[in-house]
């Protein structure tokens, strides 16, 4: 059985990482380990009258997929007898997993809606793992680089309307200028930086400022060759994401297309892409040596 998790009220409440999505996540995580504390199924939790919340709605709770209301998780709290410091830790994080991300000051459509899970986990992650078959990085790109991708695929969009998402992926950078920035290993397909996107001007400055990434000691850049043929990765780029505490908040596999997204966090197919990571990494080369 696992262990309840004592956690004080400001833990997730403060801090760049503490998006509504990622407190509903952890508070759901929680809210899960004090159930599995009494040795209760969802069925069982929900069959006594007393509690009157829904299986349907516990669910939702313990999977962080909505905002939680203070009341339901201190009937949640009093119903698994957790201590009063629980109660109330528990009942705070609640109240923050309500209002709008960060994301919203530039306009409730600068997000897809499939992308807005992932712009709200990544400030959370200790470290990013990503494989990326033709474009830079979001996190690596510069603006004009950027711009020059949302009107290749947006071509009919409006010209504010592109800026504002590129302001949001600049804005997403900052994560890696904190104190303690996430960890970032990136393995880039050489027709990454073979593909003048934006022009050669702009392609330049993009090389350049992935030149100055590879040399900070949190960031790891890796070219493969074209010449290394087939490989494990060809179905298409993927994003790993790793939590600080992995037995409270398990790592993330983040697959997207052009109009939706998958989210897995199943230890198969954390494995599955991780061994895919690892297997691909084998035949790359750091990406000042693939410059020189």
């Amino acid at each position: 059985m696992r262990q309840n998790v004592r956690v004080t009220g400001d833990e997730l409440v403060s801090g760049t990482a503490a998006t509504p999505t990622v407190i509903r996540r952890q508070l759901g995580r929680r809210l899960r380990l004090l159930r599995d504390a009494t040795g209760r199924s969802v069925e069982k939790a929900v069959a006594d009258p007393r509690l009157g919340i829904s299986r349907a709605k516990l669910y939702k709770l313990e999977a962080g997929k909505h905002p939680a209301k203070p009341q339901d998780v201190a009937a949640l709290c009093r119903h698994y007898r957790a201590s009063a410091e629980e109660t109330a830790a528990l009942t705070t994080l609640a109240l923050a997993t309500q209002g709008d991300s960060w994301w919203h000051i530039f306009g409730e459509d600068a997000v897809p809606t499939w992308f807005s899970l992932y712009v709200d986990l990544e400030p959370a992650a200790a470290s990013i793992r990503s494989y990326e078959p033709e474009l830079v990085p979001g996190l690596l790109q510069t603006p004009e680089y950027a711009l020059a991708v949302y009107r290749a695929r947006n071509p009919a969009d409006d010209e504010s309307d592109l800026r504002r998402r590129v302001a949001v992926r600049m804005e997403r950078q900052a994560i890696l200028a904190r104190r303690t920035p996430p960890s970032l290993h990136c393995i880039l397909n050489e027709a990454v930086l073979l593909r003048e996107v934006g022009g050669s001007k702009v392609m330049s400055a993009q090389v350049a400022k992935l030149r100055a990434a590879a040399g900070r000691p949190s960031i790891t850049l890796d070219v493969l060759p074209l010449k290394a043929g087939a490989h494990a990765a060809m179905e298409g780029s993927f994003v790993i994401l790793d939590f600080p505490d992995t037995d409270e908040d398990p790592s993330v596999v983040y697959l997207d297309s052009p109009s939706s997204a998958a989210y897995f966090q199943q230890q198969a197919e954390l494995e599955r892409y991780t061994t895919i990571f690892e297997t691909v990494r084998t035949g790359t080369v750091p990406l000042e040596e693939y410059l020189k």
